[in-house]
């Protein structure tokens, strides 16, 4: 039998049938991190998604000057790992790493993928997986494109209110593409409104 987390998990895209969930239940091992751990590092193959059941997790690669670009944030319910190197078969070209203690869901997306061709209802969970991803994507791009750091800053506060108390200001500032000057300057300005 399955635990709760992840049928409330699986149900926040599709009505699974119980041996479907049960299915998917054991395809999946809980797991812990601490701060600053790695789930996933670049240059590294990987075949392992991770559901987020706390804490607060980065993805980021590194620009040839050595400066960390963090590209997302991924908090509780949602899915990381390096899905598009494991879907294209090359190592991960992002790093994930813990920023606070995570508990996760980890599991075997090869094997979720090889299991879709067997069972309709974990195909139908796939796609709705990579749909909301593909959705989540999107939004990302048009908030880049339409958004200043301030705007941006304020959608990420709504998303993750305390996110200031909880990580460092240099990934908030990485994640705007601001310095941690320009990012304590915008926060400042907010609060003096």
């Amino acid at each position: 039998m399955v635990n709760s987390d992840i049928e409330v998990f699986l149900n926040r895209y599709i009505s699974l049938p119980q041996k479907i969930t049960d299915l998917f239940g054991e395809l999946i091992e809980y797991v812990e991190f601490s701060p600053n751990d790695f789930l996933v590092k670049a240059g590294e193959f990987s075949s392992e998604f991770f559901i987020i059941k706390s804490g607060i997790v980065r993805s980021y690669f590194l620009t040839q000057e050595g400066k960390e670009i963090t590209r997302a944030f991924f908090t509780p319910g949602y899915i990381t790992g390096a899905s598009s190197a494991i879907m294209k078969g090359i190592p991960s070209e992002l790093n994930y790493q813990s920023l606070t203690p995570v508990t996760a869901y980890k599991g075997n997306l090869i094997k979720l993928k090889e299991l879709t061709l067997e069972h309709h209802e974990l195909a139908m969970f796939y796609i709705k997986t990579l749909e909301d991803a593909y959705l989540k994507a999107e939004a990302i791009v048009l908030e880049i494109a339409s958004s200043n750091a301030e705007e941006r800053y304020i959608n990420l506060k709504e998303r993750i209110p305390n996110i200031d108390n909880i990580i460092a200001q240099k990934y908030i500032a990485s994640y705007l593409n601001v310095t941690t000057v320009q990012l304590s300057r915008i926060r400042k300005k907010m609060y003096s409104r």
